[in-house]
């Protein structure tokens, strides 16, 4: 989608789809293309019983909502954040909505910087001369222990707690939101993903999709790739092209972003508590036949043992 003639051009595309192995999409996804650039987000809800889906949707409205009231600017973003996790965190205090949360991974465009606010293990990548750069870092079980040199990143893929998350809108009373700037250039292409996307399919796949195709069929081809790998989770992807005109706009937050050259910086860090917030989701795995008529067989077989068994010994008391 274009902005006018004398603006910078923005193409975006998002899209969210339920996998193969999931009957319900957690996943939200959010676009819009403003005059100064435009907000993005993609959101990963979790919870069950439809509470995933709504945590992740509120996440979304309610950030957009106060972006879209606020001037460009990180704090405006962090606040974005907390009125988000409020209102999550407090909808979570029902009975029917324990362990209510969701993850979000926002890209706020006010060109030519770019805000990325982060919770969760959804991603923001750049990918900036061919080369893919991860922006955001997993608020995971996994992921700590693999900046901690206890996992490989192929160990972290296939562990059986990679669906540990630590940090979740909603899960505390005050949001811990990891913030990440940097001046963009014309060419750069963003990706947000939620974990179904990312935990599939390989950097230099996703590199090579978003390199190779405008947003639309980015995102399409994405999570038809996704689902062509088994599809074990929602999967949600946004992409986001910057045209080839980026006008100079100086903001009085870009004094770092501008001493950078244009590589990221990390305007805040959340902190990570000891504590894990949320459950283990694994996919569900299909009973064998065993496990579904095992214990009926031995039943039947044991009621014949012991009709043989009275069966014989009538047999052999009726004898003369």
């Amino acid at each position: 989608m274009p902005g006018s003639d004398s603006l910078p051009m923005v193409f975006a595309a998002a899209l969210t789809d339920p996998g193969r192995k999931r009957a319900l999409n957690e996943d939200a996804v959010s676009q819009l293309v403003t005059s100064y650039g435009g907000i993005f987000i993609v959101a990963d809800g979790m919870g069950g019983h439809r509470t995933g889906e709504v945590a992740s949707q509120m996440a979304v409205s309610q950030i957009v909502e106060v972006l879209k009231r606020s001037e460009p600017s990180p704090q405006g973003l962090l606040e974005a954040y907390e009125a988000a996790n409020e209102a999550i965190y407090l909808a979570g205090q029902k009975p029917e909505s324990r362990g209510m949360g969701t993850t979000c991974t926002a890209l706020w465009l006010d060109l030519p910087y770019a805000l990325i606010a982060h919770v969760g293990d959804s991603r923001a990548y750049l990918l900036r001369d061919g080369e893919l750069l991860q922006l955001t870092q997993d608020h995971s079980w996994v992921a700590d222990r693999v900046r901690q040199g206890l996992l490989s990143e192929d160990e972290a893929r296939n562990h059986r707690w990679r669906n540990v998350i630590t940090n979740a809108l909603g899960s505390f009373p005050q949001a811990r939101v990891d913030l990440v700037g940097l001046k963009v250039r014309p060419g750069d292409v963003f990706l947000l993903c939620s974990d179904g996307l990312s935990g599939v399919l390989e950097d230099k796949v996703l590199a090579e999709m978003i390199l190779t195709n405008p947003p639309e069929p980015a995102v399409a081809k994405l999570i038809k790739l996704a689902n062509d790998w088994g599809g074990p989770d929602n999967i949600s992807a946004v992409v986001v092209t910057i045209g080839s005109q980026v006008a100079e706009n100086p903001r009085p937050y870009a004094l770092p972003l501008e001493a950078n050259d244009g590589k990221p910086v990390h305007l805040q860090s959340g902190t990570d508590p000891e504590v894990l917030t949320t459950q283990i989701v694994e996919p569900e795995k299909k009973p064998t036949f065993w496990q579904r008529w095992g214990s009926v067989i031995l039943l039947l077989l044991w009621f014949g043992l012991l009709g043989f068994v009275l069966f014989n010994q009538l047999g052999s008391g009726s004898t003369p």
